[in-house]
């Protein structure tokens, strides 16, 4: 649980870390339309544009490897449910490559993104949803909060279980009986804690006196680049190809 990095950001000085927020934004939001396509030769592709858009993030795959290495569980369900109803093995491991890369062009989002940046991406995303009277500032804020949360549970929840460890708490040895009773144990303060966290940062934005429903200005200013327009344009083409490879089927 510990090697997931779900809304960690990795400071570095990548193409993809100098991209617009809103670009990175439509892009994932591309990428994740064109996972929808059911067919081989843009699968491939997509394979090949996430490899190419992790290597310009210059973060080590090792890093991304970390993020998917929870999938085991869902690998082995999904290898039992199609052995179990004699399923399609090709639908099954189509299935299994669209769900890996759309976590790993997440996590190219989260980990070259900052919080504030996420943010502002979304609040400019989905600001024409604001015509139907939907709060998207409020939307674009708990989502950013939520991602930020993530990490820090499972923070907590590490010094949870070391604490209990020493207590003579075995989260591993022990038979099912014992793992009940040892994560039932740690439940429980981790809520308390997490839910303490969040009044703390309540708090902190109310003493500030943040207010979501007032027009506010950004520190920095995000400027569109040469490199921005090519990646949207990249992901457009490949959604434009499935449209028209679709129509002339």
């Amino acid at each position: 649980m510990f090697n997931i990095m779900i809304g960690k950001y990795i400071p570095l000085n990548s193409k993809i870390h100098q991209m617009n927020p809103i670009s990175k934004i439509i892009c994932l939001l591309l990428f994740l339309i064109l996972l929808m396509f059911d067919s081989t030769i843009m699968l491939a592709l997509l394979s090949i544009l996430t490899i190419l858009v992790i290597s310009f993030s210059q973060i080590p795959f090792k890093v991304y490897l970390r993020s998917i290495k929870a999938l085991k569980v869902l690998i082995v369900f999904l290898f039992l449910i199609t052995l179990i109803f004699n399923g399609s093995w090709y639908q099954m491991i189509t299935s299994l490559i669209k769900i890996i890369l759309g976590i790993l062009y997440t996590m190219v989002l989260t980990y070259t993104t900052s919080k504030s940046e996420i943010t502002y991406g979304l609040e400019n995303v989905f600001s024409p949803l604001s015509v139907f009277k939907l709060p998207v500032k409020q939307m674009s804020l708990s989502l950013t909060l939520a991602l930020r949360f993530i990490p820090n549970i499972f923070e907590q929840t590490d010094k949870i279980m070391k604490s209990q460890a020493s207590r003579g708490i075995d989260f591993r040895h022990s038979n099912v009986k014992g793992k009940v009773i040892a994560i039932s144990s740690m439940i429980v303060p981790m809520f308390i804690l997490s839910t303490r966290k969040a009044d703390m940062v309540a708090d902190i934005m109310e003493v500030r006196l943040y207010r979501g429903d007032i027009k506010r200005t950004t520190y920095r200013h995000h400027k569109w680049s040469h490199f921005d327009e090519n990646m949207i344009l990249l992901h457009l083409g490949l959604l434009i190809y499935n449209i028209i490879r679709m129509v002339t089927v």
